[in-house]
């Protein structure tokens, strides 16, 4: 939510505003990855009116930091006395653009406030302000969390799945000498697979039944001495490159990361697979329940 032509009948600290002569309310934003899955943000308050101080330090008002990503639903509000806040985001909750607007929020009703740094045009007016109300703000520059890097899960980018021709039942196979990294299943099992293959509400399920324990190969394969240099040519290694350096990470310098296992790096990579195919699951057999 960004503040956008709003009137109001008081003076407000903000940038966009003429009310006050020289007090500042800046908000120094900054982002970064913490991980492959965890962003970072950090605002940094810099604030220099006397009379909002004393509000804040007597427990009369706050700062607030309004969060929202329009396209995932995801809404946080951050409050603090700092001048100092800090949030961490899983990067599966947002997608998109995720706006920020910075606050100083009356937490308290409070009578006969004035300043002495507001224009001449409210000399000798007190006003009597409500909890709740805007003291000042400010619209911080939009987050674009692009999703660009989810591509190399999906089985037609890199992932691939093909038919091995068996009477019976036997493991599958999984290949990283190919363009893409191939999961091979026997006759039967491949059968099962391409008939719910297409099936959104299964996708999850069927990501972490295949897909999980092909990357937990390939991190694997990637963490031997010589891994880098067998597979740094392969189009789906240059397809992970690119897409943890969209994040800010260095692919091999997560994989030689000695206190992560190569099921953890996986897990990071798909965005938690087991939690959503597990969820999928509650949810299909509530269906079921239901409709029996």
């Amino acid at each position: 939510m960004k503040i956008t032509n709003r009137l109001f009948t008081y003076p407000v600290l903000s940038d966009e505003k003429d009310d006050y002569k020289n007090s500042v309310f800046d908000v120094e934003f900054k982002h970064a990855m913490q991980g492959v899955n965890i962003l970072k943000l950090s605002f940094d308050i810099n604030m220099n009116c006397k009379e909002l101080e004393r509000l804040i330090l007597d427990g009369k008002a706050e700062y607030v930091i309004h969060l929202e990503c329009s396209l995932t639903a995801f809404r946080k509000v951050l409050r603090s006395v700092s001048e100092y806040i800090d949030y961490s985001i899983p990067i599966g909750r947002i997608n998109g653009s995720l706006e920020a607007v910075a606050f100083i929020i009356l937490k308290k009703n409070i009578s006969d406030f004035t300043c002495a740094d507001w224009i001449d045009d409210f000399d000798n007016i007190k006003f009597h302000l409500s909890a709740g109300s805007i003291l000042a703000y400010q619209n911080l520059q939009s987050l674009n969390v692009t999703k660009d890097y989810e591509e190399f899960i999906n089985a037609e980018s890199i992932i691939s799945v093909y038919k091995r021709i068996t009477e019976d039942d036997r493991p599958a196979e999984i290949s990283l000498d190919s363009s893409k990294i191939r999961i091979g299943l026997g006759t039967k099992d491949y059968e099962t697979y391409s008939g719910y293959a297409r099936k959104t509400e299964l996708q999850p399920i069927l990501n972490a039944i295949l897909v999980l324990p092909a990357l937990v190969y390939v991190f694997e394969e990637l963490k031997q001495t010589d891994g880098e240099e067998i597979y740094h040519n392969k189009e789906w290694f240059i397809a992970l490159e690119r897409a943890y350096a969209k994040r800010g990470i260095a692919l091999m310098e997560e994989v030689r990361n000695a206190e992560k296992t190569s099921f953890q790096l996986a897990q990071e990579a798909m965005e938690l697979p087991l939690s959503r195919a597990l969820n999928q699951l509650h949810l299909l057999y509530d269906t079921e329940a239901e409709e029996a």
